[in-house]
């Protein structure tokens, strides 16, 4: 996988403002950046957002055409009574991490169960406010009908897991078995159903992008045509427009945020995360761009730390691509150990995928352990485990053969230059630049461990404790790898975007992993859910405004 790059530079215009603003905009020697548009947008000097000249207008304004933007689009087209949308992405395709997830949905029948769960996910440690979490709980309950009423999903094709009942609290697999409220979870996957020829749409992003073709009358779906700034009153502070693809574009009701994060921005993940050495599974548009457009108009932020990560996953020696699958069940991390640079085991490393599926209902959430989407046991409770820039998957010859690096990636890891290998644990020391004396007492621990049937350092379960003990031995290179980023504006039970004083900013908006409501613990498919259901609220609310 290609390292990321810092977004270009040319994009970095700033917005026009008046009096003090001004001032301190010239202090920083950006007073001639201003909207670039055709002749009629176009100005030498910063002028004040009203004053702005319009190259075209649109009821609805939605930046990114990720699951959430379409959503959003849709909504407008389905039930603006007329109203026009744009929707604009910066890249060729639908964006972000949309077309490349698994595409499952949340989904809910029981309103009130389902927010109890909601609730016991965001627990102490999230700062989503209740009736953001109520909204999203009563989105959920129309997840369904919409995605094969209202889109026209084909049911026959679609992996369905209905939310179930106390009875059978765990039938549909939750994310944590152990919050009372996990029955009234569901999961709809569009073409999941692998029992069937799928010949309808193969994905969720391909179901929206069809009705939005459907809809062109009201939707103008462009893409190529990036967001550089949002173009706002500065006596009023509503939004008016956008700077996209170079032109003035003035958004009546409302623009719609939908961006997603900022994985591709090692700056970014450096200064918020703390983890610039970390690589996300689709490392392209994610830039930050509607973060720094925001920051500018006067958004507060939230959740910023909040990520689906971080796991410690396989690389070749050059650190230029993944060679594992970075979640994956049962986890090939199960067959050694993971070290850092100084030789030793520094967490619980079975750390690719959750062993919730060995969970009893209503468990303690404080003794399990594993990882969901990043989520570990640490403490007793649940954080995102900042992980160091490198560190050393250790196996033996017993565990490669098992499937440390999957047969299928290679027939022979050190000629690939996947891995190194030694006869002794001293030897491959050498090669990984480790102190071998820690090394070697690291793997007679472990080994002492798997002798025993318990790990007494990190809990591992027992039936992932795999000696290092038959050589040849084997190093991998591991990184800090996750798949997206979830923090950015705060947002309203409306999907309004808010100031740092909780006050809407009038005329914008945002759904998706743009400032995502996930604050606590994360259910999987819980972000495509809140793309449709943020993109219908903030939608909707901007249809009613004026």
């Amino acid at each position: 996988m290609e390292q990321s790059t810092l977004p270009d530079q040319s994009r970095r215009t700033f917005l026009k403002t008046a009096g003090a603003a001004l001032a301190g905009a010239a202090a920083l020697s950006i007073v001639g950046c201003s909207p670039k548009g055709g002749a009629a947008g176009s100005s030498s000097h910063a002028t004040a957002g009203a004053d702005t000249k319009w190259d075209e207008e649109f009821d609805v304004v939605v930046v990114g055409a990720g699951c959430a933007g379409q959503a959003a689009a849709i909504t407008v087209a389905l039930e603006g009574n007329g109203a026009t949308c744009l929707l604009a992405e910066k890249g060729t395709m639908p964006g972000g991490n949309s077309p490349y997830c698994k595409g499952t949905i949340v989904y809910a029948e029981d309103e009130e169960a389902f927010n109890q769960y909601m609730l016991e996910m965001r627990g102490e440690e999230g700062t989503t406010p209740d009736d953001v979490i109520a909204a999203y709980a009563k989105g959920a309950t129309e997840n369904f009908d919409w995605v094969f009423n209202t889109l026209g999903g084909v049911l026959e094709e679609a992996s369905i897991v209905a939310p179930s009942t106390k009875d059978d609290p765990l039938a549909t697999s939750p994310e944590w078995p152990e919050f009372e409220h996990c029955y009234a979870l569901g999961k709809l996957t569009v073409a999941g159903n692998k029992d069937v020829e799928i010949k309808g749409d193969k994905h969720i992003t391909k179901l929206l992008d069809r009705v939005i073709a459907d809809h062109a009358d009201a939707i103008e779906y462009r893409t190529d045509a990036p967001l550089t700034e949002l173009v706002q009153d500065p006596s009023t502070k509503r939004i008016l427009g956008a700077v996209i693809g170079g032109k003035n574009v003035r958004a009546k009701r409302g623009i719609i945020m939908c961006t997603g994060g900022f994985e591709a921005n090692p700056t970014m993940r450096q200064d918020f995360i703390g983890q610039g050495g970390a690589e996300p599974a689709i490392n392209e548009l994610n830039t930050g761009d509607g973060h720094k457009a925001c920051m500018k108009v006067g958004a507060n932020f939230w959740h910023m730390e909040h990520v689906a990560g971080f796991w410690m996953a396989g690389r070749d020696l050059a650190n230029t691509k993944f060679t594992n699958n970075q979640i994956i069940s049962p986890c090939p991390k199960q067959f050694g150990i993971t070290v850092g640079v100084n030789g030793r085991r520094y967490y619980m490393d079975w750390d690719g995928y959750s062993n919730k599926s060995e969970i009893a209902y209503q468990d303690d959430v404080s003794l399990a352990v594993g990882s969901r989407h990043g989520h570990m046991q640490i403490g007793g409770e649940w954080p995102h485990l900042a992980q160091p820039r490198k560190a050393w998957f250790v196996f033996d010859q017993a565990g490669l053969e098992a499937g440390a690096i999957p047969a299928s990636t290679t027939s022979d890891p050190v000629a690939d230059k996947l891995a190194y290998s030694a006869n002794t644990i001293e030897e491959l020391a050498v090669q990984m630049d480790v102190p071998a004396d820690e090394l070697k007492a690291t793997v007679d621990q472990w080994n002492e461990c798997c002798a025993n049937g318990k790990d007494v350092y990190f809990h591992r379960p027992a039936k992932t404790l795999t000696p290092v003990a038959t050589p040849p031995f084997y190093a991998q290179l591991c990184i800090p790898s996750f798949l997206n980023t979830d923090g950015g504006p705060v947002r309203s039970a409306k999907g309004e975007i808010l100031d740092p004083d909780g006050n809407p900013i009038p005329g914008l908006y945002s759904a998706g992993e743009f400032g995502s409501i996930w604050s606590g613990v994360y259910q999987g498919g819980g972000n495509v859910a809140e793309c449709l259901i943020f993109g219908r609220i903030s939608a909707r609310n901007a249809l009613a405004s004026e």
